[in-house]
């Protein structure tokens, strides 16, 4: 028997019926000489990993996430990437548990703990949920669900490896929604949402998950350091593989749709002010009996 959730909607057929017509509608515009890698991140995890580098910290999410720490915690990151958030959980907590299944991005996170010189990082290759068991005080999880195609098998395993609490840290739209524009002008139809914040919010009260949800300043501004930069990125995006005279169009539609700022960079008009951090405790508070 289906347990449907708010509003009368199965969240967890939604979020799945929402991540397969993304993934078709991207696979039906990929040009056929678009270079395929097993890795995603093979060849963007270089500018992935400067541009967590630049971003301003603590961010919105940190803010809200290391009050909630005690130096005596082990922390669970999954998808923790090129290491955005690893030097402040570093810091903040006695352990920090980095999971993340890209070669290209671990070699970046590894490079970066030998560079700060971060000594209480376990750095594992796996994809969550992990086939062995692995348990923290605290698990986090920071834009990474969107790429999850079964996100309740994802959500349950975070749950059952926090002995205390988990947080998700999402956009109410996909990160990259802001670069839709250009999907639209070279593809001729709106892009396809993939599932975020509100999908995953509801997602977990049809699990019987009791989270909450606060939303907190965007501080990192989506931005590329130059147009050269923005092509790659929207180029990869539209599932285009390089063609001068496409190119060419990419980087005057950039022009025209992004905007650049005083450092020179380049960003969308338009970008949201608040994600969303959606946490739970995994730990029954008995009440207070008088």
């Amino acid at each position: 028997m289906i347990q449907f959730g708010a509003g009368g909607y199965d969240w967890l057929d939604v979020w799945r019926r929402m991540y397969d017509a993304e993934r078709e509608q991207a696979e039906a515009a990929t040009d056929p000489a678009f270079e395929h890698h097993v890795d995603e991140w093979t060849t963007r995890a270089t500018r992935f990993a400067r541009v967590s580098r630049q971003a301003p910290q603590p961010d919105g999410f940190m803010q809200f996430l290391l009050p909630r720490l005690r130096a005596t915690d082990t922390v669970l990151d999954l998808g923790a990437g090129a290491g955005r958030y690893i030097p402040l959980l570093s810091r903040a907590a006695a352990q920090v548990i980095a999971l993340e299944p890209s070669g290209a991005m671990r070699a970046q996170l590894e490079r970066r703990l030998i560079e700060e010189q971060l000594h209480n990082v376990d750095v594992i290759a796996a994809q969550w949920p992990t086939e062995c068991a692995i348990a923290a005080d605290v698990v986090i999880s920071a834009h990474v669900a969107y790429a999850v195609r079964e996100i309740g098998p994802f959500l349950e395993a975070m749950t059952k490896a926090a002995r205390r609490s988990c947080y998700l840290y999402l956009g109410l739209q996909h990160p990259t929604t802001a670069l839709s524009p250009f999907w639209e002008r070279f593809h001729g139809m709106p892009r396809l949402p993939l599932p975020a914040a509100m999908e995953a919010f509801n997602a977990l009260h049809q699990l019987n998950i009791p989270a909450a949800m606060e939303l907190v300043p965007l501080i990192n501004r989506f931005s590329f350091n130059s147009a050269d930069e923005a092509l790659h990125e929207i180029r990869h995006r539209l599932r285009y593989a390089p063609a001068p005279r496409r190119d060419a169009e990419i980087l005057a539609a950039i022009t025209e749709i992004l905007v650049r700022n005083d450092d020179g960079s380049w960003s969308p008009p338009a970008l949201p002010r608040h994600a969303a951090v959606i946490w739970w405790p995994t730990v029954t508070i008995e009440p207070v009996r008088s």
